[in-house]
């Protein structure tokens, strides 16, 4: 059988809150199959979350379109490693490489990085095509690096959202400020965030970037920001020095690690404050 199917993985959380934090919209199953069909009759679809946490119609929404829903109960939020449904995910794609010769294509709706190996093995090792569709603005670079394509999931004339609290402090302007700058300088949102990285800094054997990102788009945090809004925070976090990043082996793993300056002016302001 010739190698033309196309299988779909869905990481439906990532895909929903980037569509929601990102354009205001929440996804549409069939939108999501058609851009897969695009590609060739689909063999395989699945989408996965702890669907608890989403309204119930999506699980019928996602089988009216072809989907299948992998329901995967989440771990505790305090568990700083991979999510159970990122496991899943990834345990079913490698099966899928396995054991389905006429799959030629892998559509990865995801942004996560976390997939940057499958993907390279899935194209190297076994010649598949693997396209990326994620939402813009949640969407690991490195990840789309690593693809043969990307393939983004956005319509024509949706127009990308950005709260009316971050479009002071985030100009291009206010980016690069002094190391010595006081913690005036900062917007509530940055203070929040900062109090949240002190948190997580003094409960955490280590940091990295996903992790704090993961737990700043959080909706028990309550930031209200976009991973693409966290991600350009964070950014400024590192070039103002209140964050640095350092490669390591950890626990027989290579992990670019997070560390947090609580001698840094703006920090100590911040949290010597009410």
């Amino acid at each position: 059988m010739a190698e033309n199917e196309v299988a779909l993985f869905i990481d439906f959380e990532n895909v929903r809150y980037g569509l929601k934090n990102n354009y205001g919209r929440e996804p549409d199953p069939q939108m999501l199959m058609a851009k897969a069909r695009k590609y060739g009759p689909v063999a395989l679809a699945l989408a996965y979350a702890d669907f608890t946490e989403h309204p119930d119609y999506f699980r019928r929404k996602l089988e009216v379109a072809g989907i299948t829903p992998r329901d995967i109960a989440r771990r505790s939020p305090d568990v700083a490693h991979k999510s159970s449904s990122d496991m899943a995910m990834l345990m079913d794609m490698i099966d899928c490489l396995l054991d389905r010769p006429s799959v030629g294509i892998l559509i990865l709706m995801t942004g996560d990085s976390d997939f940057i190996r499958v993907v390279a093995r899935a194209r190297h090792r076994f010649g598949k095509k693997v396209v990326i569709a994620g939402v813009p603005g949640s969407v690991s670079n490195d990840l789309i690096a690593a693809a043969d394509a990307a393939d983004p999931l956005v319509e024509p004339g949706w127009a990308p959202t950005v709260p009316v609290e971050l479009s002071a402090p985030l100009t291009p302007d206010s980016s690069l400020l002094p190391e010595n700058s006081s913690s005036d300088n900062l917007s509530e949102i940055e203070r929040r965030l900062i109090r949240l990285i002190a948190y997580l800094d003094r409960t955490r054997p280590y940091l990295t970037f996903l992790f704090v990102k993961t737990h700043a788009l959080s909706p028990n945090n309550q930031l209200n920001l976009s991973p693409m809004q966290v991600d350009l925070v964070l950014t400024q976090f590192k070039e103002r020095g209140i964050l640095r990043d350092e490669t390591r082996e950890v626990d027989g793993r290579t992990l670019r690690l997070l560390y947090f300056r609580r001698d840094h002016p703006q920090v100590m302001g911040v949290l010597s404050g009410p």
